[in-house]
């Protein structure tokens, strides 16, 4: 019971809800620049990652820095 009951008040501290809060906010706010930033750069990054051949995506490592690019291969 003890435990239920320091497990309810870190929940409802409202210290605690608002630093998870913002590691929440934070994460999602990092993913959104991250997929905002390959949208505005996949027509500039991406042919030169369609061009290579498999064994230069497997072996080169600036293609593999933007392997992210598979996904708007459909698009270039």
């Amino acid at each position: 019971m003890r435990e239920l009951v320091m497990i309810a008040f870190l929940i409802c501290n409202p210290i605690s809800a608002s630093v998870i809060g913002g590691v929440m906010w934070s994460r999602e706010y990092s993913a959104s620049m991250v997929k905002d930033y390959y949208e505005r750069n996949y027509a500039r990054v991406c042919p030169e990652y369609k061009a290579a051949s498999t064994w230069d995506r497997w072996f080169d490592q600036n293609f593999g820095l933007i392997d992210w690019c598979e996904d708007y291969l459909d698009r270039v």
